[in-house]
């Protein structure tokens, strides 16, 4: 039976399929502890986790299909056969021109690299070419040493793959090599030349088929889902997959959020008049409320405006200025007793010193679940006509609850429903919009 510790250690996918989601549910945590702070409903983060949720459900069945048991070979199969203590057939692991006096003990010359190796030889030719042949008990001593040759010679200008092995330039050398680590044997092929380095490779006649050194292949982890596989691999049902996700996020983006961020009537209560309404949104700026509402060009259209920071100063010789708005377009739909919300946040900054000037300006619409923020600058502030004020900082609060709020409480008492949308389309597309 093997443990799932070991099991992911087999398999890097899985790795990173289980810290995403991990990573993923972590943040989304923190998020609902810092929504529920600000009083906003939990809505928003069921609607993260339905968006995340498809495609971590996707490549979590990639990651297990690919995936595979453990290496469950024995420290002594798929070795490469002893006679007196060396290697049998030496021609064929170094190559015709080695002879046996050229053949030494690797871990005498090399006993850092194969410190772990059970047997290791290394034939030398006089021409400044090398092979070197290691066999280890266990395949991930092989890649350790692998990697430790890699580190050591600060190799560059590599290419190859690990199925074929590596080549690449050693420094400070500058002789080049050709490696291949295969089971738990590792070849290192040494030359002055490219050229030379690759020849010397394939006058070794051990092959990438040799069943002397090919591991035997590992078993899936859940056979079951091997035909799956099979049929997943098919373009067409590719092409038809990835399309079905992109439907799926479209349709859940837009009435996911919607869903996410509305409230319903009070139940029980009698829905009043668009007009009426209207003169109870209008009766906010009467109120001890931050934020005015103003009526828009089209009927039953209304904006509310809160511009939450409006600042110049100056520090250091260089002028400052900043602007934060937020807006929230209500559009009164008397036929269903709906107020559709959409978002806008604009940003505005300014500076400008005898070493030239910057402007940043950005703006968004949409559905805004929530926000707070706060901020201090310090510098000698200015007002609206340029002169100079005793204060030296200022500082701005936000939090859009404070804002909702009100609006939602007016519209819900008045038997309407609040329903936020991403983006408030024509009446024919609000089955995706809502």
């Amino acid at each position: 039976m093997n443990s799932f510790p070991a099991v992911l250690a087999a398999n890097q996918g899985l790795i990173i399929v289980v810290a995403l989601a991990l990573g993923f549910s972590l943040v989304l945590t923190l998020i609902g502890f810092i929504a529920r702070g600000a009083g906003t409903s939990l809505r928003f983060v069921v609607f993260m986790e339905v968006l995340f949720a498809p495609l971590a459900l996707s490549m979590l069945l990639v990651e297990l299909i690919r995936a595979r048991l453990p290496a469950t070979q024995p420290a002594n199969s798929n070795g490469l056969p002893l006679r007196d203590g060396r290697f049998a057939d030496p021609e064929k692991l170094f190559g015709p021109g080695i002879t046996a006096e050229q053949i030494r003990d690797a871990k005498a010359v090399f006993p850092d690299l194969v410190a772990e190796a059970e047997h290791a030889e290394v034939g030398i030719v006089g021409t400044g070419e090398t092979v070197l042949v290691a066999q280890f008990p266990l395949a991930e001593q092989g890649k350790r040493a692998a990697a430790y040759y890699w580190k050591l010679h600060k190799v560059s200008g590599t290419s190859g793959d690990e199925e074929r092995g590596w080549r690449g330039q050693r420094k400070p050398s500058s002789d080049y090599f050709e490696m291949w680590c295969t089971g738990r044997h590792l070849f290192v092929w040494t030359a002055l030349t490219r050229d030379s380095c690759a020849a010397r490779r394939a006058a070794s006649t051990v092959g990438i088929d040799s069943l002397a050194v090919k591991p035997a292949p590992r078993e899936p982890l859940i056979p079951a889902l091997q035909p799956l596989g099979a049929f997943l691999r098919q373009p067409a049902i590719k092409v038809l997959g990835i399309l079905f996700l992109v439907g799926l996020y479209s349709v859940w983006f837009f009435k996911g959020a919607a869903w996410a961020s509305s409230s319903p009537a009070i139940a029980g209560t009698q829905a009043i008049s668009a007009a009426e309404l209207s003169s109870r949104l209008e009766t906010i700026n009467a109120m001890e409320v931050p934020f005015r509402i103003e009526k828009g060009e089209r009927a039953n259209e209304f904006f509310a405006n809160w511009r939450y920071a409006d600042a110049k100063w100056v520090d250091h010789a260089r002028a400052h200025g900043l602007r934060r708005t937020f807006r929230i377009r209500l559009a009164l739909d008397e036929s269903s007793h709906t107020v559709r919300a959409t978002d806008y946040v604009a940003e505005y900054d300014w500076s400008v010193g005898r070493d030239g000037a910057r402007i940043a300006w950005q703006a968004s619409l949409g559905i805004v679940f929530f926000q707070t923020e706060q901020q201090r600058v310090f510098g000698l502030q200015l007002d609206g006509e340029g002169r100079f004020r005793p204060e030296l900082s200022y500082r701005y609060k936000f939090n859009l609850q404070e804002m909702k709020s009100p609006l939602i409480e007016a519209v819900t008492r008045a038997g309407w429903g609040w329903r936020p949308t991403v983006w408030q389309g024509p009446v024919w597309l609000r089955w995706l919009t809502e």
